[in-house]
Order: structure tokens, then C-alpha cells, then sequence
């Protein structure tokens, strides 16, 4: 019988401190003990130097993301994607906000984070990364073709590949054997809804899959390891963060955006 594994990953917090405290709360009901954070910290939330201080106290491995690079180097920017120029504007307004409300002690520890980290379990290979195996900021969306992701994991040498970034959860088989799971977000969801959200991965045999619910479950690689990956929703008081950043100043369209997920 193969050892039974269980990880928590989260990301995109967003300097959202209160959904953060729901999302541990939760892991440690859950009883899972093991836990990764796959980046962006910090940007649109109000509270970004609060996320960093808890994050260092939970001792967490974190991964580097786009946005925790552009503020931690001071680069000006996020490297985001803005599909609007009013989306752009409030960006802008966020990474401003973001830079003057943390310090240079925590800029050069977001700028020292590694851009990715490195699982083996039982010969499962598992890479952590925020946008994709090649580059900080890339989305690897929902509607990336197998054939795209499948090259993505190979050239990476996993069979597992964990990112955060795209602010939606999923888990996707685009090969027999390879894995694709996307953390969803702690602090800023963009799939309608406005919980925080972290993935609890299980990896085992089919005997423990079978306990599972996810339907998705597959053997990993050649290695007889399967994996399963199930999203966890949490309440909390969205309503009063928005607030709270409304109260900072920023941009009365992020305050919506976090509660409209």
C-alpha cells in the first residue's frame, strides 16, 4: 500500500489579511499540516505588509509571484495583464498603494523569494511555481490546449505542475499520467464566487481515491501514485474588506471586484 500524502496549496492573497486567517483556520480543521504558498501576496488588497508578517510567521515555503516580483524589486509595475486602460488605471493605483505601504525589509524578502519549488513523492514529480513552469506571469488558463501543457510539464520534467495566478481552481489531466492544478485564490476569486479558496492535494493509491471526491483523480506518471485534488471554499466577511480598502483609498472598482468574486 502506498503512503498517503496530503498538501495544502494557496495563493493570491492579495493583501487580504481576513481571508488569509478564514483559509489557515480551515487548513487546520481540515488537519492538514503540510502547506504551500504559491505567491502574490501582496497588490489590490489593503493590508499587504499585514499578509507578509503572517505568511513569514507561518513558516510556509512560498513561491515568487508577478506581483510580489514588481513590488519586491521596486520595478514600477506588476508585469499584469490589463485588457482595459481603466483596468490599467486601477492597477496602477494598486501597485502605487501596495510600494508605499511596505518596507524595504519586506520589499528584499518578496524580491529573495525562488520563482519555484520542488516535490517528489514516492517517484511523483511536483512542481510549484505561480504562473507556469516558464515564466512568473504567464496565465495558464483554463482554456490552454492539452497539447500546450502537456509540452509545459515534460520540458519541466514534472508530472504534476501546481500554479496559482489565474485566480480559478481547477484540476486538469491534459495527458495520460500528467497533472495540472491551479490553487484558485485566497483573497480575489474571478469565478463568481467571492469565498476564499485553497486546494488540498492528496496523493496515494486508487484505494484512497476512491474515498475522494474528485472525480478527476488519476494515476500519476508511471509511478502507480494518484493524485486528487479537491478546492475548499471559505466565508468570510468579504463585505467588511472591501471596506477596508474603500477606507484605503483604493479604487472603488477592486473593492467591488473582491465582492462580486
Amino acid at each position: 500500500m502506498l503512503k498517503t500524502r496530503r498538501f495544502a496549496l494557496y495563493s493570491d492573497v492579495h493583501g487580504n489579511v481576513s481571508a488569509l486567517e478564514a483559509v489557515y483556520q480551515d487548513m487546520d480543521d481540515a488537519g492538514v499540516l503540510e502547506r504551500y504558498c504559491l505567491g502574490d501576496l501582496v497588490g489590490y488588497g489593503a493590508d499587504p505588509a499585514g499578509v507578509i508578517e503572517r505568511v513569514r510567521r507561518s513558516g510556509d515555503p512560498v513561491v515568487q509571484g508577478n506581483y510580489d516580483r514588481g513590488v519586491g524589486g521596486r520595478l514600477g509595475d506588476c508585469g499584469c495583464y490589463y485588457a482595459t486602460e481603466q483596468a490599467r488605471a486601477d492597477g496602477q493605483a494598486s501597485y502605487d498603494f501596495t510600494s508605499a505601504n511596505i518596507d524595504d525589509v519586506d520589499a528584499e524578502w518578496l524580491a529573495a523569494l525562488p520563482v519555484e519549488l520542488r516535490l517528489e513523492h514516492q517517484g511523483a514529480r511536483v512542481l510549484l511555481c505561480h504562473g507556469s513552469p516558464r515564466k512568473v506571469n504567464e496565465y495558464l488558463l483554463p482554456d490552454r490546449t492539452d497539447s500546450q501543457l502537456e509540452r509545459l510539464a515534460r520540458e519541466a520534467s514534472a508530472e504534476v505542475v501546481c500554479v496559482g495566478h489565474v485566480h480559478v481552481p481547477y484540476h486538469r489531466t491534459p495527458a495520460p499520467g500528467i497533472h495540472y492544478v491551479s490553487s484558485g485564490s485566497v483573497g480575489k476569486p474571478k469565478d463568481g464566487d467571492p469565498r476564499a479558496c485553497w486546494v488540498e492535494l492528496v496523493l496515494g493509491d486508487a484505494e484512497v481515491m476512491a474515498a475522494v471526491n474528485d472525480s478527476s483523480a488519476a494515476v500519476v506518471g508511471a509511478t502507480g501514485v494518484w493524485l486528487a485534488a479537491i478546492a475548499h471554499r471559505v466565508p468570510y466577511a468579504v463585505d467588511v474588506e472591501a471596506a477596508a480598502m474603500r477606507a484605503a483609498g483604493l479604487p472603488e472598482s477592486l473593492a467591488r471586484a473582491i465582492l462580486a468574486g
